[in-house]
C-alpha cells in the first residue's frame, strides 16, 4: 500500500485493484449466504466487517488511481481530497476490525454482550480515523502503522476466542477461523515492524530490502483474506448442519410420535390391528411356535347404554390393564376391535394361557361407575388356538375367534349372566 513515489508503483496500484477485487468477493459470497444469516447475526457482523474493508479499499483506489488520473499528477499528502480519502481509509478500516471483534464475540458469548462491549468502540474508530489522518506524515505507509495499532490487539482477541473455545464447541470451523486470525494478527504486527523500516529516508540496504517485501503487502492481505472468509463460511455450515441435525432429530421424535398414534391406541395404551397388520411386536413370534388368545368384553354395550360412554372407557381401560398384567415383556396385546382384544403369546400352550388370563380376570377389581359408584366386574369371552409356527398365525386367530363367539353363546344362555354385581366366573374355550 504505497503512493506512486514509491517503490514498485505498479505492484502496489494492481495490489490494490487485485485486494479491491477480492474483498468484492467475499462480500458477494456472504451476500449469497444471506439465507443462512437468519437468527445468526455473528455472520452478518462479519458480512459488514467485509464491506468495511471493500470500502476502505475503495477509498485507496480513488486515491491512487482516480485522483492522479483526473488531476493529471500525484497530489500532495496534505491535499484536502488525500486526506478525506485517507480518513475514510482509516475509519473503514478501523470500523472492519472491530466488526470482526462484534462477529467473534457474538458467535462466541452470545448478541448481548457483544453488542454492549463493542459500541463504545465505534466511537473510538472515530476518533482513531481523525487522528491518525491528521496525524499522518509519511502518507499510506505510516496509516499502515496506525492500523497496526487496533488490528494486532482485534485480531489476537478473536483467534484466542476462537482457538480457546471449550473442547465441546471445538470444530475444524472454529478452529480455522482462529488460525486465519492469528496468521492476520502476525501479519499486521510484522507490518508495523516493515513499514516503519520503509518510511525511513535511508539508503541502507535494510529499508530498501524491507521496500521490496512492503510492495507485495496487498497480495499478503489478499491470500490471507480469501482464507479467513472461507474459513467464516465453513463456521456458517458447520451452525447451519448442526441446525438440520436438530430439525432431523426434532422430525424423527415427531415421526414416532405420529407413528406411535397410528399404531397404537390411546384409551387402553396396547398395540392396534393395524399395528399388527404391519408386524409390529411379532419378531419375537416368527422365530418359535406360541398361542392367541381373543378376547372379548360381554357387558360393554349394555354398560354404555346404562352408564354412558365414560363408564365403558373405564371398562375397557380396566380390562386392557388386567388382561396386560397376564403377559410376558414379549408378549403382545393389540386393541382388535371395538370390545375384543388379541394376545399373543410365543413359546406357549393355550391351556396354559387360557388358565392364567381366568384367574386374573376372575380377581380384577370392578370398575365404579356412575354417580352411585356402582360396582361392575369384567364379563369376559376367552378363546384360544396354537400356532405351530407364524405362518399358521392366521389360521389360529381365526380359530381363537371361533372360539371366543362360542364361548360368549354359552354365557349369554346363561340366566346368572348380569352386569353389576357379583358375575360368575369366567368361562373359556381353547383349541389346540
Amino acid at each position: 500500500m504505497q503512493p506512486p513515489s514509491q517503490t514498485f508503483p505498479v505492484l502496489s496500484f494492481l495490489g490494490v485493484l487485485v485486494q479491491f477485487g477480492g474483498a468484492l468477493m467475499l462480500v458477494a459470497l456472504f451476500v449469497m449466504l444471506r439465507r443462512f444469516v437468519l437468527r445468526r447475526a455473528y455472520f452478518g457482523a462479519w458480512m459488514s466487517a467485509w464491506l468495511a474493508f471493500s470500502v476502505a479499499i475503495a477509498a485507496l483506489a480513488i486515491r491512487l488511481v482516480v485522483v492522479p488520473a483526473i488531476a493529471g499528477s500525484t497530489l500532495a499528502e496534505t491535499h484536502p481530497v488525500v486526506r478525506a480519502s485517507y480518513f475514510v481509509y482509516q475509519f473503514a478500516k478501523g470500523m472492519g476490525f472491530i466488526l470482526f471483534l462484534r462477529g467473534t464475540l457474538m458467535y462466541v458469548a452470545g448478541t448481548g454482550s457483544s453488542v454492549a462491549t463493542t459500541r463504545r468502540l465505534w466511537v473510538i474508530a472515530l476518533v482513531f480515523a481523525i487522528a491518525s489522518t491528521l496525524a499522518s506524515r509519511h502518507g499510506l505507509n505510516e496509516m499502515v502503522i496506525w492500523q497496526s495499532a487496533i488490528a494486532v490487539p482485534a485480531l489476537g482477541y478473536c483467534a484466542s476466542a476462537l482457538l480457546w473455545l471449550p473442547r465441546r464447541r471445538k470444530t475444524f470451523g472454529n478452529s480455522a477461523t482462529g488460525a486465519c486470525f492469528a496468521f492476520l494478527g502476525l501479519l499486521w504486527l510484522m507490518y508495523a515492524g516493515a513499514f516503519g523500516v520503509a518510511i525511513r529516508n535511508s539508503d541502507s540496504i535494510l529499508p530498501q530490502a524491507v521496500s521490496v517485501v512492503v510492495s507485495f503487502n496487498t497480495y499478503f492481505d489478499l491470500a490471507a483474506n480469501i482464507l479467513l472468509g472461507y474459513s467464516m463460511v465453513l463456521i456458517l455450515m458447520e451452525d447451519a448442519k448442526r441446525q438440520m441435525d436438530d430439525a432431523q432429530a426434532e422430525l424423527q421424535v415427531t415421526h414416532d410420535q405420529l407413528r406411535r398414534a397410528a399404531l397404537y391406541d390411546s384409551l387402553t395404551d396396547s398395540m392396534n390391528r393395524r399395528a399388527f397388520a404391519e408386524g409390529v411386536g411379532l419378531d419375537m413370534v416368527r422365530a418359535t411356535f406360541g398361542t392367541v388368545v381373543l378376547a372379548d368384553l360381554d357387558n360393554l354395550k349394555t354398560v354404555n347404554d346404562e352408564h354412558g360412554h365414560s363408564a365403558g372407557d373405564q371398562l375397557l381401560r380396566r380390562c386392557a390393564d388386567v388382561l396386560r398384567s397376564t403377559l410376558r415383556p414379549y408378549d403382545k396385546l393389540y386393541r382388535w376391535g371395538g370390545d375384543e382384544f388379541l394376545l399373543i403369546v410365543p413359546s406357549a400352550h393355550a391351556n396354559d394361557v387360557i388358565e392364567r388370563i381366568r384367574n386374573v380376570v376372575e380377581a380384577a377389581e370392578p370398575v365404579l361407575a356412575g354417580p352411585t359408584a356402582q360396582r361392575i366386574r369384567l364379563a369376559v369371552s376367552l378363546g384360544a388356538a396354537d400356532f405351530p409356527s407364524s405362518e399358521e398365525l392366521a389360521l389360529a386367530i381365526e380359530h381363537a375367534d371361533r372360539a371366543m363367539y362360542a364361548d360368549k353363546s354359552r354365557r349369554k344362555s346363561d340366566p346368572r349372566h348380569t352386569i353389576a354385581g357379583a358375575l360368575p366366573p369366567t368361562s373359556v374355550t381353547a383349541v389346540r
